[in-house]
């Protein structure tokens, strides 16, 4: 896509800028990723990512949550328009073209074929074993950090909510579910499974309090010694 397709240019750090090993301060080190993501809004933005590194331990490479949680990885549509072409496939019962039609009246380009694949992968990732991969990802973070830092995003599409879970360090999704609003009981069944009273939980990154009955929902569950970060506002 062409620059001067682009509406505007957001570029973001990590959250957190201190190494959760030593405590030193992080410094930059090359960009994560930069490129171009249509949003459900109409507007095409481009997202850098920029990567910090630890000048003392030199291992992992940190980046923007907010930042990860805009795109799925490798993917140049904003999450929302992804559960969006879930939603009409699910809800609303309509085909490729149909939906190819809906994006076009909110000034999004996709054709067919990308309609077919991101629903493909977006319904591998949704039918995963999450239980499997959350224990796993919780067992590494806590071997190599000696704590879990995850992030919690919520998508709103019309009645149904969308809970995205991601690996603070990698950034992959561990997580990813449907459910029938804010308020459905199955979520906070879900999220209770995950982060109740789970003292190895330090942080956890969601949306902006003050916006959504999410983070109240979240800090209910949580024990009190886990932190709750908002994700930067956009």
């Amino acid at each position: 896509m062409k620059d001067n397709n682009v509406n505007a240019t957001k570029i973001y750090k990590p959250e957190i800028l201190i190494c959760p090993i030593c405590g030193n301060n992080l410094k930059y080190c090359y960009t994560i990723s930069n490129k171009t993501v249509q949003f459900s809004s109409g507007k095409t933005i481009r997202i850098k990512n920029l990567g910090y590194k630890c000048p003392r331990c030199n291992d992992d490479v940190f980046f923007s949550q907010t930042a990860n949680k805009l795109a799925f990885k490798g993917y140049t549509y904003s999450a929302k328009t992804v559960c969006i072409i879930d939603y009409e496939k699910i809800v609303n019962k309509k085909g490729r073209e149909a939906i190819c039609d809906f994006l076009a009246n909110k000034n999004i380009e996709i054709s067919d074929r990308n309609v077919d694949i991101i629903y493909k992968r977006f319904k591998e990732i949704i039918e995963r074993n999450h239980d499997e991969i959350i224990k796993e990802a919780f067992s590494n973070m806590m071997n190599k950090y000696n704590e879990i830092r995850i992030c919690l995003d919520l998508i709103t599409v019309n009645e149904k909510s969308y809970v995205i879970m991601y690996d603070f360090f990698t950034g992959n999704i561990i997580g990813l579910w449907r459910f029938n609003g804010v308020e459905d009981e199955a979520l906070k069944d879900t999220l209770a499974k995950y982060i109740e009273n789970n003292d190895d939980i330090s942080t956890i990154f969601s949306v902006r309090g003050y916006v959504s009955k999410f983070v109240p929902i979240i800090k209910s569950m949580i024990s009190k010694k886990t932190k709750v970060y908002a994700f930067l506002k956009f």
